[in-house]
């Protein structure tokens, strides 16, 4: 939504300017669409040309979002769940010098497995996090510099 789509020299594919993702153009079986197809990601991300903008063709995969979240929201409880219950169920005793591991080992399972789930996320919606990071950088430095100009 940022960036520019352009060729890339010597090559069938094309690039953005702001994400530094690599897409390939496709059209239909009947050549009627065109489609933008990423191509260095996992994800069989589309978009389709209207004629007019480039349109979200991803209508498997906004069904299979809610399955995925679901199953998202289960990779980050379940293990917590399982570290928690066995915290509870089994104490330490409190003289032992490593009384405090296995508290610990609960929120580290449920932060681990949160980072897993948001890299994830991340990726699967294509946030561009170190794009965006690298704009705002460039915007700054413009600003400084073009005050420092006048």
């Amino acid at each position: 939504m940022r960036g520019t789509i352009t060729p890339m020299p010597m090559m069938e594919t094309l690039a953005c300017d702001f994400c530094n993702h690599i897409f390939i153009l496709e059209q239909s079986a009947d050549q009627r669409q065109q489609f933008l197809k990423m191509a260095d990601t996992i994800s069989l991300l589309r978009w389709a040309w209207t004629g007019k903008r480039w349109e979200n063709a991803n209508a498997v995969q906004v069904y299979n979002s809610r399955w995925l979240s679901f199953l998202g929201i289960l990779l980050v409880l379940v293990p917590t769940a399982i570290a928690s219950i066995a915290v509870y169920l089994f104490p330490t005793e409190p003289d032992v010098p490593l009384a405090w591991f296995p508290k610990f080992w609960a929120i580290a399972t449920f932060f681990g497995h949160l980072i897993v789930l948001l890299s994830i996320t991340r990726d699967y919606t294509e946030f561009p996090i170190r794009a965006y990071w690298q704009s705002i950088k460039r915007s700054l430095a413009g600003n400084f510099m073009g005050k420092g100009n006048s």
